[in-house]
Formats: structure tokens, C-alpha cells, sequence
């Protein structure tokens, strides 16, 4: 056998079991992934979507601790004391010399609730026993020993007359954390749709990359039948053994095409495995495939609807309900404090306790009490000062709405338009890759008939494998650009059928 037909045998047969091991290596070791599971891990598996679980109920936890401010109060004390009292104070003089004693023990129970106006509300009763021991004389009255017993029941209303009036300023806590709240499911909404959409675009990556790699070992798989026909017609005598080299080299470059496809398909699987939250397995391949329906978006009319409905826009406008909460507190605190304490409640001392508690029960012997008190910072700076932050802040978070506004609508124009025009290539892309289908079985025919080299059959070859990579990017561009549209507009959420839960 000629020498050159024998390196031409050998070098068919090594490139077709190189292709064919490869193929059952990348057969093995990749895992088909569907759309439809791949966002399914992502909602369960994703580290932002599991931080902002995280962050919810942390935000629940911190308005359910505003609200405590108000929960009832319950209250009590137990004390005793021993008092030592000199001679002069015992009734009417003790012994010269001689120290007198008493001995005090108190009891007190209430129940008390801050009040949602700003003031303060406590009932509370109170019970005592006092006993005490003065020294006598011999042979005298003075001094003695004694027991009496008191008891007692107050009703205790304290109330901000100016600073602190209201519930604007007593509920501003609670309503902030009502807020803050409210911002962490949008902010969870949001993050959803941003990751939701990063799953789907590193999806539709991972189907270029699976479908490219199908399309660079379609064009080996040709430049091989090339190479085989060539050889025959080389065996017949049709063609010089040097009509192979061109074959030879187009097969060497196609299969470091199918080499650097192996290579973009394994690192868009790496992609795909963290956004899921996955550690890195075996390599993936996408099952579904992005459809070639046309796109029609009113821009205008996605604008309109996803500045009304964004989360993150959403979110920006309730942090200026933040900053009016901060407003509204900060200007009461500019107020002088005037409060008023009062208190009210029968008392009964007798001796004995049972006695005591029957006279308090009658209602009959009141004390009261009642007061002002008054304080006005004269330059009151940290006032003013806090006042001013707080509508600083106000200009802030409108300034941050109104320019995440801007950058939403140039968000949506931008992927409307992306979407529009991918369509249109992806129309023009079918037509080419018919056309360059044409052109190769013509080139072909010509081979056949001795009127075309094999240069001339690898070019169209190349031209059809460009022909499809194209048509595959064009449709790739258009999913992602659509899937940019929905996440802007919340869209993706529903479309996906993803439930965030409470």
C-alpha cells in the first residue's frame, strides 16, 4: 500500500475512536438539567435566597420587640428593714442611754402598660408591717413595744403634655419596624426575580454551550465524511494523496472546536451548580431549548407597568415613608417637655393586717398626689440636628427613587429592544442556515463531479457551522433579554410558578 494512503487510513481510524471516546466520556459524566428543575433547586438552594429569609425574620423579630413597648407589666417588691432610733426621738424619753428599734417589712404588687398616646398607666397595691421596741424604766410608762399593720391601693396616670404627645411619636418604633418589614419582602421579591433570572440566563448559557458543542461535532462529524470520501476517491485514483491535507487540518481544528466546547459547556456547569447552591458535581447539559416564537412588547407599556409594580422601586419609596416616620419624631422632639404624674388610691393602717386591708377596701381614706414637671433645652441643638438628618434622609431616598427610576426604564427599553432585535436575527439566522444547507449538498455535488476542491466543500461546511452558531446566539440573546424583561416587571416569579411563602 502506498505510504500516504496508509497515514491516511491510520490517521481516520485514530481521529474516529478520539471522537467516539470522547463522546462517551462527556456521555457519561454530564447530568440532563430541565428549566423548570433547575429553578425549582435555586428557590430551595440559593444562598441570597436563603440570606433573605434570614433577614425577614430578623425583621419580624425586631417589630414584634417594637411592639413590646406596650405589652402589660407585672411588678413587685419585698423588703425589710431595721431602723436603730436614739434615745431623744423615743416616746416620750427612753432610758438615758438606751437606743429604740424598728422593724419594717413592705410588700407591693402592681401591674402596669404603656399607653399607645405616649403616657403610662399602674395599679398597684401595697402592704406593710411595722413593729417597735423602746427601752423602759423600771418602774415606769415611757417607752413600750407595738405592731401596726398598713395597706394600700394606687392608681398612677403619668402623661406627656407636649414632647411626646401622641402616637406619631410613641408608636414611631413599631411603625418603622411595620415598614422595614414590609421593605425585606420586597427586597426577598426582588432578590427572587434577580436570582430567578440569573438561574434562567446561566441555563440558557448552559443550552448554547450544550447545543454548540453538538454543533462543532456536526461539522467534525462532516469534515470525517469528507475525509472518508476523499480517501475513496484518492483510492480510485480521482485525486492526489495531497487533496487530503486540507481535510486533515480543518479535522484537527474542528476537533479542538469540540475540545474548547467541552470546556465552555463544563465551566457554564459550574454557573449553573452555584447559582443552585450546589457543590460542583458532574458536568451539566441543558434538556430544554429556548423557543423561536417572536417577541411584541409595547415598551411604553412595560415602562409604565414596571415602574408601578418593581419591587426594588417599591422598596426605595417605602424608605421615604422611613424618613417621614424620622421627620415626624424628630420635630416632636423639638417640643419643651411638660408631663404631668398624678396618683390616687385608698390606705388603711390598723393592727392588724386583716383590719388594715377591710379600711382600705371601704375607699374611704384617699391619697392623692399630682404634678408637673417641666424641662426646655435653650439652644436644643441635638433637637435641631436630628431634625435636619431626618430630612436630609428624606432627600436622599427620593433622590435614590428617582434615579432607580431612570435606570428601570433604561433596564426594560434596553431588553425590549434586545428582545425585539434577537428576534428578527433569529428569523433572518433560520433563513441563513437553510440556505447554507443549500449551498454545502450543492458544493458537494460539484465535489462529486470533479468541478470542486475539498477547500471549497470545508468552506461551506464552516460557513453552515457559522450559520447555526449564529441562529443558536440570536435565540439564546432573545430568551435572555425576554426572561430581563420579567424580572423587572416581577413577571418571572409567576411565570415560573415560584411561591416565596409568608
Amino acid at each position: 500500500m502506498n505510504p500516504r494512503r496508509y497515514y491516511l487510513v491510520v490517521v481516520a481510524f485514530v481521529l474516529g475512536d478520539l471522537l467516539r471516546v470522547g463522546s462517551e466520556v462527556c456521555a457519561q459524566e454530564s447530568a440532563t438539567l430541565s428549566l423548570k428543575q433547575a429553578v425549582e433547586r435555586a428557590v430551595a438552594g440559593n444562598p441570597d435566597l436563603r440570606r433573605e429569609r434570614v433577614a425577614i425574620a430578623a425583621a419580624r423579630a425586631a417589630e414584634m420587640s417594637a411592639a413590646g413597648n406596650f405589652d402589660v407589666r407585672l411588678d413587685g417588691a419585698f423588703g425589710i428593714s431595721r431602723q436603730l432610733v436614739p434615745p431623744s426621738t423615743c416616746p416620750p424619753l427612753c432610758q438615758d442611754g438606751d437606743i429604740g428599734k424598728t422593724t419594717s417589712a413592705t410588700l407591693s404588687l402592681g401591674v402596669a402598660r404603656n399607653l399607645e398616646s405616649g403616657g403610662s398607666l399602674r395599679l398597684g397595691g401595697q402592704a406593710s408591717r411595722e413593729s417597735y421596741d423602746f427601752p423602759t424604766d423600771a418602774g415606769t410608762i415611757s417607752g413600750g413595744a407595738g405592731t401596726i399593720y398598713g395597706s394600700g391601693l394606687a392608681l398612677t396616670f403619668s402623661h406627656p403634655l407636649l414632647r411626646g404627645l401622641g402616637s406619631d411619636a410613641t408608636l414611631a418604633q413599631l411603625h418603622k419596624a411595620r415598614v422595614q418589614t414590609d421593605m425585606a419582602l420586597l427586597q426577598r421579591q426582588m432578590r427572587a426575580c434577580n436570582v430567578i433570572r440569573d438561574v434562567i440566563v446561566a441555563y440558557w448559557e448552559l443550552a448554547y454551550a450544550t447545543q454548540n458543542l453538538a454543533i462543532v461535532r456536526s461539522a467534525l462529524e462532516l469534515a470525517q465524511e469528507q475525509l472518508h470520501t476523499t480517501q475513496a476517491m484518492i483510492a480510485v485514483g480521482r485525486l492526489a494523496d495531497a487533496d487530503a491535507a486540507s481535510v486533515e487540518r480543518a479535522i484537527a481544528q474542528r476537533m479542538e472546536d469540540v475540545a474548547l466546547g467541552e470546556q465552555l459547556l463544563f465551566f457554564r456547569s459550574l454557573d449553573v451548580q452555584r447559582l443552585l447552591g450546589a457543590t460542583a458535581g458532574a458536568s451539566l447539559a441543558a434538556a430544554d431549548q429556548p423557543s423561536n416564537v417572536a417577541s411584541t412588547f409595547d415598551e411604553s407599556a412595560e415602562v409604565s407597568r414596571a415602574i408601578e409594580v418593581n419591587p426594588q422601586l417599591r422598596a426605595l419609596r417605602l424608605g421615604r415613608k422611613l424618613s417621614e416616620i424620622d421627620i415626624a419624631t424628630a420635630r416632636n422632639t423639638l417640643r419643651p417637655r411638660l408631663d404631668f404624674v398624678g396618683s390616687v388610691g385608698p390606705v388603711g393602717w390598723k393592727m392588724s393586717l386583716d383590719n388594715a386591708l377591710k379600711q382600705t377596701a371601704k375607699l374611704g381614706d384617699l391619697a392623692w398626689s399630682a404634678g408637673l414637671t417641666f424641662e426646655l433645652p435653650v439652644q436644643n441643638r441635638s433637637a435641631r440636628g436630628q431634625a435636619q438628618v431626618a430630612e436630609e434622609g428624606l432627600n436622599l431616598a427620593t433622590i435614590n427613587a428617582e434615579d432607580f427610576t431612570l435606570q428601570l426604564r433604561d433596564l426594560v427599553l434596553r431588553a425590549a429592544r434586545s428582545a425585539r432585535i434577537a428576534s428578527r436575527r433569529s428569523e433572518f439566522g433560520r433563513r441563513e442556515v437553510e440556505f447554507a444547507k443549500q449551498n454545502l449538498d450543492a458544493e458537494r455535488a460539484r465535489f462529486h463531479a470533479g468541478r470542486a476542491t475539498n477547500n471549497d466543500v470545508l468552506l461551506r461546511q464552516q460557513e453552515l457551522k457559522d450559520a447555526e452558531t449564529r441562529l443558536l446566539r440570536a435565540t439564546i440573546d432573545q430568551s435572555e433579554s425576554e426572561v430581563a424583561l420579567a424580572a423587572a416587571t416581577a413577571d418571572v416569579l409567576d411565570q415560573f410558578g415560584v411561591v416565596l411563602g409568608p
